[in-house]
């Protein structure tokens, strides 16, 4: 009998340091501010390993001026700096970006043409503010802000053209970076590197001739390191794509390709940029990837999968298509994940002159790149990075986030994927995310004050069912009355930390008075 019991004790403990046991999430910390259900709600900008920082419109007014409401904290969500800033009641907030101790807020002037500009450099470690003002003298359509050291990067259309300026303080003017005044073409992405250089991602097709895809690197001068062509495959076209940030040697590119003109994908393509030589594109369709389909029905699964290798063994393209959106690359020692959202519309209407798929991969409110000319004031979180998508979208089921691995050769390994469930909204804004957890995807996301999680565990492929948590509240005594289903999100922060914001109804028993609040908050979340 001892020996049996000690055999069963050596056996649940190896099972519990099995490298395949579920990871577990843990709710250390969380951040609350009471507010009115009149007031404006938050912008949440992640600072990384430095913190998150908070902004919001307060609807207050002096001599002219609007009042903001900025916060720092840091990474245990304690308060480390508040301000308040009196800006011109025309502005507008309308993007974002941080690099190491600074923060870039971009702010418009009314919705004019001729943009006029405000953008504060914040340094929240001295906790000073330098503001400056940028004018373009031409019509310029704006769709991306970044800032490559202290240059100010604005990617956009001249008369429906790409066009890239570059302003910094030792020019009066932004400077218009050459080559890019070309029709028939796309700008698909503009992203800074880490190491004060930024990519700028374009692509052209005319007529019936083969789609390029054009990428271009410049210093933070704006002057030009890399610029390579690559031809895509003559029965593709291009949707969207992204550019990695050099975090390594090797600058990758991904994004959805479809067959022709159409406007569904039909898989994901990705290579390693090398202005050297010829390299090669890898494509990769829905219907032969592991895990894509996991939120269709299993038996439908299967079939398309079975047509997809039927198609492509006579020689035919699989006809299996999806609306999917990239929305960030997270580059790895092992390689380069890919994050995108499977997702259904009830109206596409492209009227744009951008062409019928146009993105900018900004428009999530996790990332420090942001911004969005199109931005939708009226709502309670009057994020300006919901609406960049010229494509009109009446309601939007996102129905998974998927996560593909692309080895250091750019060819995609394996992916991993986690089922929406039943997730609206008005418009097109990532709702999942993913930390890569040992060698294991962890993917995550919120909806109706719960946190649903789920993971593919190392090379095994082993799935782990979808679980799920309730969002940590601050007191012992609180009680959620009612979560904001249509505010709030989850993000990734930094190394296993995620962070989940949204607005609650709180019940406090124990409170003498007012025991019921309405409260701003935001949740680290750890995969441990």
């Amino acid at each position: 009998m001892r020996r049996s019991i000690y055999f069963i004790g050596c056996l649940l403990a190896f099972i519990n340091v099995s490298p395949t046991a579920m990871a577990q999430l843990s709710q250390a910390h969380r951040f609350e501010q009471e507010i009115k259900s009149s007031e404006e709600g938050f912008t949440v900008i992640s600072l990384k390993k430095e913190g998150l920082a908070m902004i919001r419109d307060i609807n207050k007014y002096d001599q002219g001026k609007k009042k903001w409401q900025l916060e720092f904290v840091d990474t245990t969500l304690t308060k480390i700096w508040t301000s308040e800033l009196e800006l011109s009641s025309r502005l507008q907030l309308v993007g974002h970006e941080y690099n190491a101790q600074h923060l870039y807020l971009l702010f418009r002037e009314n919705d004019k043409a001729y943009y006029k500009f405000h953008l504060l450099t914040i340094d929240f470690i001295k906790q000073t503010i330098e503001p400056e003002d940028i004018k373009f003298e031409v019509e310029f359509k704006l769709t991306h802000f970044t800032m490559s050291g202290t240059s100010a990067i604005f990617g956009g259309y001249l008369n429906n053209e790409p066009a890239v300026l570059l302003y910094n303080k030792s020019s009066s003017q932004p400077k218009i970076l050459p080559g890019l005044f070309v029709s028939e073409m796309k700008l698909l992405d503009v992203r800074a590197n880490q190491n004060e250089s930024f990519n700028i991602l374009l692509s052209e097709r005319r007529g019936k001739d083969k789609t390029k895809l054009i990428v271009r690197t410049f210093d933070h001068n704006g002057n030009l390191l890399i610029d390579d062509i690559i031809e895509i495959d003559a029965k593709y076209s291009v949707l969207t794509g992204l550019t990695g940030t050099l975090e390594r040697e090797e600058l990758i590119v991904a994004g959805t390709y479809a067959e022709g003109s159409a406007r569904e994908a039909i898989g994901f393509f990705s290579f390693v940029v090398d202005p050297f030589s010829e390299q090669p594109v890898f494509y990769n369709d829905f219907g032969t990837m592991d895990h894509f389909l996991d939120y269709l029905p299993t038996r439908r699964a299967e079939k398309i999968k079975v047509k997809t290798q039927k198609l492509k063994s006579i020689g035919q393209l699989p006809n299996y298509s999806s609306l999917v959106m990239p929305f960030r690359i997270e580059e790895r020692p092992d390689g380069f994940y890919l994050l995108a959202e499977v997702y259904q519309s009830s109206s596409n209407s492209y009227n744009n002159a951008y062409g019928s798929s146009y993105y900018s991969p900004y428009m999530n409110g996790y990332s420090p790149y942001g911004i969005s000319p199109y931005s939708n004031t009226n709502r309670y979180y009057s994020t300006p990075y919901l609406n960049n998508n010229p494509a009109s979208y009446s309601d939007v089921k996102m129905m998974e986030s998927v996560v593909v691995k692309i080895a250091m050769d750019g060819q995609a390994q394996k992916s991993a994927s986690i089922k929406l469930d039943d997730v609206r909204q008005s418009d097109l804004e990532q709702v999942g995310d993913f930390v890569i957890n040992n060698d294991s995807i962890f993917l995550l996301y919120k909806k109706d004050g719960e946190i649903f999680y789920q993971e593919e565990i190392g090379d095994e492929d082993e799935k782990v069912e979808i679980s799920q948590s309730k969002i940590k509240l601050q007191g012992p005594k609180d009680e959620l009355k009612d979560e904001n289903s249509h505010e709030g999100t989850t993000r990734y922060w930094y190394g296993h930390h995620f962070y989940v914001w949204g607005y609650q109804t709180i019940k406090d028993s124990s409170r003498e008075a007012d025991k019921t609040r309405r409260v701003f908050y935001v949740n680290r979340i750890s995969v441990n």
